[in-house]
């Protein structure tokens, strides 16, 4: 079909499903209604919950001074009229003025009795000496961090001194006389970080709540409500393919997901600054206009993981009240994580960073408390795409094999059953759930392992490591495609593109492999001075320490884990089970490019690192290696071509002190001589030219079909 009328009718179903969603009052109330009801109230709760909650405000706080003349000198400067705030402040609060009783700590300094919780703030006075040239009197407060009722009478102190400097100025400038203030304020904190503001964690998660109710009624309404109705047969029986409709819908349910979730937004952030709230969250008074941009992102990425994941449960029901059923116990479980991410202590990092739904709510909470760690926004959002990806295989699935029927006998269990006939290449649906499954499985056992590996680096050898780290590999990247395959009953030999290349073939990529390393390390050069990663001078010291390791090791267990397990393993992920499934529905260069961009961000995520700096050489690697794999229709000669590649590399590292009588110091020197760049770069592109003399009979046959 050509492209434009395939673009055509994909609109025009989108349109279609959105106009009827749209139409709907109960979607309006959703999408408008809710936004501007709940949070104006919410807010007015809150704030009348701050002003009005006395707390530690009523019974009084303690303020711990050295001595007992220093307490009665702070508490006459307490009682002095100028400190008192004026009544219309006191009306606007509730009525109620803190209280304080000053005390002498004794034995103790104010700042001991603090860290043993005998008071809620320490003071210390200085008084000036004759010989100051500064004649204030100096007041340095000690809150407890993370203490609420350390924290506010640090606070309303520095406002009742406040209160009592600026009326002195007001008096000094009627008199007209000479004036001094007549107090310094200083401010430190003991104890431990503050975590994260409450207001941080909850907007997050009220946030997410909101997205997924507004995309549950569309969800609904757009296939068992259509089944109810009897509407669904008509549809599917047009001349249009099933996998456009469950598109449109998809579309669609998006939409009013991130429509609810940009109106929400908006309101609870809009509501939060008139309010005068929102700098209680920010701690800044202007509006977060990046905070919120980037929180936007997140529900965009959040709204289309939940509206596959419903599409995919409502493709099981037969009618409007049968889908609730099924809803309302993945609404109640949607509650659980959320409300873990409200308890202290709990971080974005491990199995959390990629947990579904709490990682959102984290990674949100981060956002707003500006804490975020790079690794884990990372894992959060590349695991995320993958759950979406993964919930939206199973309703193409769903919906393609019973979408008519009414009387569907479609279950759970039937989505773990095999097909009852092999087929020949996974489906792109199963491409996808293989990276869904992929993408977790890979960060928690890298995490895992770098984690062991650490805590029993003494007591394991450099081989033992590197043993540990191959067999990482094979549970990864080697189980995972392999029981996707096995699971779809698809004919190994073909998934996998095991069919044997001509020798001209593997001569080629032998010498593409000799010279691609020139390349790739000219590309990390000139990403480096782009911007794009870059080694700093810890990763350079860690990097020297583990080439000194290599040399305990024996050449042929270098080349065995480091080099011949990643390129059969690798391969036969990335450029044989990943590049025939998406070979069925993409073109050859979508297929190279989108193959070479996941190899590069898997090359980046590795264990609880985020190596930028890999991105552009694996990608760049990756692109050589799908071009190869569609050129020869097999996984073979790129596990030569990756084998040679990474092989001469790690014997580079092993050996680099042996490499000085050809005129170059590699620890010394950034990019590589000219010369060896015309020599490595002229041997890779004689052996290009040999792949693609080799197998320029008809590559596009051999790599869609892997025979």
């Amino acid at each position: 079909m050509p492209a434009a009328k395939f673009r055509g009718r994909i609109v025009r179903l989108c349109q279609k499903e959105l106009k009827e969603t749209l139409r709907d009052r109960r979607t309006i109330i959703t999408l408008v209604m809710m936004p501007l009801l709940v949070y104006p109230l919410l807010s007015m709760a809150l704030n009348r919950f701050l002003l009005s909650s006395g707390g530690p405000a009523d019974q009084g706080y303690s303020i711990g001074v050295i001595s007992e003349g220093e307490a009665a000198y702070l508490t006459n400067l307490l009682e002095d009229p100028n400190s008192q705030p004026p009544d219309e402040v006191v009306q606007a609060s509730g009525g109620t003025i803190a209280n304080f009783r000053v005390v002498g700590t004794g034995d103790l300094t104010p700042r001991q009795a603090l860290e043993e919780n005998q008071i809620d703030l320490a003071v210390e006075i200085t008084l000036p000496s004759e010989g100051d040239d500064d004649k204030r009197q100096r007041f340095r407060l000690t809150a407890y961090e993370g203490d609420a009722a350390s924290e506010a009478a640090r606070r309303i102190l520095i406002e009742r001194l406040e209160w009592l400097r600026l009326r002195e100025a007001e008096s000094f400038a009627a008199n007209e006389s000479g004036y001094t203030p007549r107090v310094k304020i200083e401010v430190e904190s003991v104890g431990e970080v503050k975590s994260s503001p409450m207001l941080a964690t909850v907007i997050p998660l009220v946030l997410v709540l909101m997205t997924i109710t507004g995309a549950v009624y569309p969800a609904i309404d757009l296939t068992a409500g259509e089944r109810e109705r009897g509407t669904m047969e008509a549809l599917m029986a047009s001349p249009v393919p099933r996998s456009y409709v469950l598109f449109a819908k998809y579309i669609a349910v998006v939409t009013v997901a991130l429509l609810t979730a940009i109106a929400n937004l908006l309101a609870m952030f809009s509501t939060l600054y008139f309010a005068q709230l929102l700098p209680m969250l920010t701690g800044q008074p202007s509006f977060p206009w990046l905070t919120v941009l980037q929180i936007l992102g997140l529900l965009v990425l959040f709204s289309g993981f939940f509206s596959a994941l419903l599409l995919s449960l409502t493709s099981f029901a037969k009618s409007f009240k049968e889908a609730q059923t099924y809803l309302i116990p993945v609404m109640l479980l949607s509650l659980t994580p959320g409300m873990l991410s409200l308890m202290p202590g709990v971080e974005l990092k491990g199995p959390l960073a990629i947990a579904p739904l709490i990682n959102i709510v984290l990674l949100a909470r981060d956002l707003l408390a500006g804490t975020v760690t790079p690794t884990s926004a990372v894992a959060a959002v590349l695991s995320t795409i993958a759950y979406a990806a993964a919930a939206l295989s199973i309703a193409a699935k769903l919906f393609g094999s019973d979408a008519v029927l009414r009387t569907s006998e479609q279950s759970f269990a039937s989505m773990l059953r095999r097909p009852e006939s092999p087929s020949a290449v996974p489906s792109m649906s199963a491409a996808l759930m293989m990276l869904a499954l992929l993408v977790p499985i890979y960060f928690v056992v890298s995490n895992s392992l770098m984690q062991w590996l650490q805590s029993h680096r003494e007591s394991l050898s450099v081989s033992s490591q590197l043993l540990l780290n191959a067999a990482a590999l094979i549970a990864t990247f080697g189980f995972v495609p392999l029981i996707t395959a096995w699971l779809g009953r698809h004919v190994y030999r073909t998934t996998f593109r095991l069919s044997m290349p001509t020798p001209t073939t593997l001569i080629g990529c032998f010498l593409m492999g000799i010279g691609a390393w020139a390349i790739a390390h000219e590309a990390f050069v000139i990403a480096d001075a782009a911007g794009i990663g870059g080694l700093s001078q810890e990763r350079i010291e860690q990097t020297m320490k583990v080439l000194g390791a290599w040399k305990q090791v024996p050449p042929w267990l270098l080349v065995a884990t480091l080099a011949l397990t990643p390129a059969v393993i690798e391969e036969l992920c990335f450029r044989g089970f990943l590049f025939s499934a998406l070979s069925k529905s993409l073109s050859p260069m979508r297929v190279i490019v989108i193959t070479s961009v996941v190899f590069g961000l898997f090359h980046v995520l590795t264990g609880n690192a985020l190596l930028i700096e890999r991105f552009v050489p694996s990608t760049l690697l990756g692109l050589m290696l799908g071009w190869i794999a569609y050129r020869s229709g097999s996984v073979i000669p790129g596990m030569l071509m990756h084998l040679t590649h990474n092989g001469l590399l790690e014997l580079v590292g092993r050996y680099h002190e042996y490499f000085s009588f050809l005129g170059s110091d590699l620890e010394d020197q950034t990019h590589l001589p000219w010369q060896w760049i015309v020599v490595a770069s002229g041997i890779a592109i004689a052996g290009a030219g040999m792949v693609w003399w080799s197998t320029r009979r008809e590559p596009q046959v051999r790599s869609l079909s892997g025979d």
